[in-house]
């Protein structure tokens, strides 16, 4: 039963990654296939039927976690006034300025534009460019031609 596997697993990964290459076999197989793998962002240029409800809804959700965290931090101000609760409650500050931090990375749209910045900078990076040779190769290479 376990040749059966092995057998099945070993034709699945030659068609996934052998049979793709053997069919661009004239130029770059990785290049061809990497255009036709690539995700086309211009499909989501018609989007905002979708995008406005999901923004609508994220906005929503921030606001109401803007409120939820005001609202504790009254409750634990007002248990602290009547001395039910202590000001050293670490973890309680701790969870409050986190969730107010978080709430302001998305108010702000400093969230949005990290993610756009992390997508430019991973769009520019070419994984299959050749590195030019270091100062300390070319001076090795310069010694080599003199001696």
């Amino acid at each position: 039963m376990k040749i059966k596997k092995t057998w099945t697993l070993l034709l699945v990964l030659f068609s996934m990654f052998v049979m793709p290459m053997m069919a661009y076999a004239d130029d770059n197989p990785i290049t061809k296939i990497k255009e036709k793998l690539k995700f086309n962002w211009k499909v989501l240029d018609g989007l905002d039927f979708v995008f406005t409800p999901i923004g609508l809804f994220i906005s929503l959700i921030t606001i109401a976690t803007l409120i939820f965290v005001v609202v504790r931090v009254i409750m634990k101000l007002v248990k602290i006034s009547t001395g039910k609760g202590t000001i050293k409650d670490k973890w309680f500050w701790i969870e409050a300025g986190i969730l107010v931090f978080i709430v302001f990375l998305f108010i702000s749209g400093a969230f949005f534009s990290f993610l756009e910045n992390v997508y430019n900078w991973t769009s520019t990076q070419d994984l299959g460019e050749t590195v030019e040779k270091t100062s300390f190769i070319q001076l090795l290479d310069d010694t080599r031609k003199f001696s």
